[in-house]
């Protein structure tokens, strides 16, 4: 797969052991083990996707308001990268 510049699962090994999710708009949250992440997404998984697809049900992304968009966000990986 292509990293066209994006943070992928690999690039987190020995830095996180998981992998912080918030959203300050919709209140989600999830820690997932970047172990884990890797399982099923591979190494080169970019963390982009995996937010994607957890946040397909997002009632802000169903929305489609371009003044009120998904926020979901890693804040660990600003510290790591």
């Amino acid at each position: 797969m292509p990293r066209d510049g994006a943070i992928i699962f690999g690039d987190l090994v020995g830095k996180l052991d998981a992998l912080n999710v918030t959203c300050d708009k919709c209140g989600r949250k999830g820690r997932y083990m970047v172990s884990r992440l890797i399982e099923k997404y591979g190494s080169d998984g970019k963390v982009v996707d995996f937010l994607s697809e957890i946040t397909k049900d997002c009632p802000k992304k169903l929305a489609h308001r371009m003044n009120d968009q998904c926020g979901v966000r890693c804040p660990d990986l600003a510290r790591v990268m």
